[in-house]
């Protein structure tokens, strides 16, 4: 019955369900040996047992905590973060039957992500509130903006749509302003073309005429004709 060692990192993907796990064991061990020392001496350092079930890159974290009390609410401040209540109830929703999963294994996928969401007694319409902003972040067609939304823990319906709002605005002037550069560089393409063109079909003799410049209008290499008969068209 005696707790396994406990080697995981605050930092690590399932750091919260393991130590949660870990944690419960190490508080059953602690009852049992207490319920079956009680006729002797029920007295147990619950300190000393605690620490000898840390791996010893895990026990720094503790090491200057003097009771077991105070380890525990250390490790419970490093693995059990605040989780966005937002983000969570958008993984559940969002989760569907993968191919080859049975509808039992699907049915225990979604019962264990919806022990991760927060759940609280409140009215029909802030429910309702609830239900609709978790539809509406779930189908947004932009997955960019899904993950913003989803960034934010405990976002209102209107929150939400406030946010979607301002962020699709300003995906519209960033398209507005790419439109504008990629316009502006082709007004100057044309304006170089018809330079070229211009000084080619003049009186003067188009060789001449690319000699004296000092490189190529559109690649910058050694001047050349743009388009020729006779040699490699410019690149």
């Amino acid at each position: 019955m005696r707790p396994k060692e406990f080697s995981v990192e605050p930092e690590a993907p399932d750091a919260a369900r393991v130590f949660a796990f870990w944690l419960r064991t190490v508080e059953d061990f602690l009852s049992s040996l207490r319920e079956f020392r009680a006729e002797e001496d029920p007295q147990v350092n619950a300190q000393r047992i605690i620490v000898s079930c840390l791996s010893p890159a895990i026990f720094p974290y503790v090491e200057v905590a003097a009771s077991y009390d105070e380890i525990a609410d250390i490790f419970k401040r490093l693995h059990l973060k605040k989780k966005n209540n937002v983000y969570t109830r958008h993984l559940l929703v969002s989760r569907k039957q993968t191919p080859g999963e049975s509808i039992s294994e699907y049915l225990q996928a979604l019962k264990i992500l919806a022990k991760e969401c927060s759940f609280t007694e409140v009215s029909t319409n802030a429910y309702r509130e609830e239900l609709t902003r978790d539809s509406f972040i779930n189908g947004l067609a932009s997955s960019s903006m899904r993950q913003r939304l989803s960034e934010k823990d405990d976002l209102t319906l209107v929150q939400a749509c406030e946010l979607a709002d301002s962020l699709e605005h300003a995906q519209l002037q960033a398209i507005s302003i790419s439109r504008t550069a990629a316009l502006s560089a082709t007004t100057a393409d044309v304006a170089l073309e018809s330079i070229e063109e211009e000084a080619l079909s003049s009186n003067f003799t188009s060789a001449a005429t690319i000699r004296n410049r000092s490189s190529c209008l559109y690649c910058g290499g050694k001047p050349h004709s743009r388009r020729s008969l006779f040699s490699v068209p410019c690149p």
